[in-house]
């Protein structure tokens, strides 16, 4: 009878905590606006002056300052790792006709003393400005004292429609040494999960649902049962750097295997060292060279291509690796780089890839996870 008596209390004590309400982890999400690049591509690494017209970026807005808080859309990098924001003082014809960061305004800024803000990427865009601090707002969450750079040079290579940057690399390798936001909320201990995640949208599919979620995913947007995690290489530097299993072709391997993939949210194609590229599209029969950093490709043919990580494939559509520049005039989302940008057997892997998958950048574990879109 005892034991009877026990066993009830414990069931008791079961369906009570069981019943108890389910505190779900805090996640903030901010809406992301695919805009069109109307004349270079913007990337941390690029392809020399290639123009490629039908170039995408996301962009989210940014809160600076306080006082009088100014809102700006920022394209968010995982492929970089400095912020900034173009300033009142930016002459530059990139800084034309776009809204502008106004330190006066802010309550909040301060110049760090640092040296001035310098910053190169790799499709030759140079940044130059001041190296200042406020309090920023991303998605509803407030950074206080976040370094930033107010640039009042910006080079003609920035044709973007977004008004700054704003790297989520895990390390700033600019050379200014920033902490980012990310981390400024992670180690504040503002997030409940050390983590963020993408969601990318297709234009195609007329479906503007990118979004970018911080301290955890949006599980409404993926089916949580594939989600398959990726650790980041040993000598990653602090980059979104992970081992590349395979890369296959109409459901065929190649011979392009140990290989690694910077992820970057804030390029668009596949870009490989030359001879990588060349093996690949020496697979498909009526791949043309045009001798440019890119390969003709039919129009009309569909390619089936997939990236395999952790031996689980993942399909690029049709529609994102068949880039049309006019009318039967295609090429294909991997291209070459001649100038030695891409380190050997690394690429890197921007959104035509990426809107095919839900990813999550889990910094707390040194991870990338990929899922499959809900």
């Amino acid at each position: 009878m005892r034991a009877l008596h026990i066993f009830t209390f414990a069931i008791a004590i079961f369906l009570y905590v069981d019943a108890l309400p389910y505190d779900k982890p805090k996640v903030h999400t901010i809406p992301l606006k695919l805009r069109s690049i109307t004349r270079r591509r913007l990337s941390k690494r690029a392809i020399g002056s290639m123009p490629l017209k039908h170039d995408k970026g996301y962009c989210g807005q940014i809160t600076f300052g306080t006082g009088t808080p100014q809102n700006f859309d920022i394209l968010f990098d995982t492929g970089s790792g400095a912020l900034f924001v173009m300033g009142k003082n930016c002459g530059t014809p990139a800084c034309n006709n776009k809204p502008k960061y106004d330190p006066d305004v802010d309550g909040s800024f301060n110049l760090t003393g640092k040296d001035e803000f310098e910053i190169g990427y790799d499709d030759y865009t140079e940044i130059n400005g001041d190296s200042g601090k406020t309090t920023i707002v991303i998605a509803g969450i407030s950074v206080e004292a976040q370094e930033f750079g107010v640039a009042y040079d910006v080079s003609d290579e920035f044709d973007h429609p977004c008004e700054g940057v704003m790297g989520t690399e895990l390390i700033d390798l600019s050379g200014m040494q920033q902490t980012t936001p990310i981390t400024n909320l992670i180690n504040n201990k503002q997030l409940d999960k050390p983590q963020f995640s993408f969601l990318l949208g297709r234009e195609a599919d007329q479906s503007p649902r990118s979004e970018l979620t911080i301290g955890g995913s949006n599980p409404d947007r993926y089916h949580a049962d594939t989600l398959t995690f990726v650790q980041l290489v040993d000598d990653n530097n602090g980059q979104w750097e992970i081992p590349i299993d395979d890369l296959a072709i109409n459901g065929e391997g190649t011979d392009l295997k140990g290989r690694t993939g910077f992820i970057h949210t804030g390029s668009e194609l596949i870009i490989m060292p030359p001879d990588d590229a060349h093996d690949f599209y020496n697979n498909i029969d009526d791949a043309e060279d045009n001798g440019d950093g890119t390969y003709k490709l039919n129009c009309g043919d569909k390619y089936e291509v997939a990236l395999v990580f952790n031996n689980v494939t993942w399909k690029i559509d049709p529609r994102d690796f068949t880039v049309k520049l006019a009318e039967d005039k295609c090429i294909g989302a991997i291209i070459y780089d001649n100038d030695s940008i891409v380190p050997e057997k690394s690429w890197f892997i921007g959104s035509v890839f990426l809107r095919n998958v839900y990813t999550i950048f889990d910094q707390g574990n040194c991870q990338v996870g990929f899922a499959k879109l809900a």
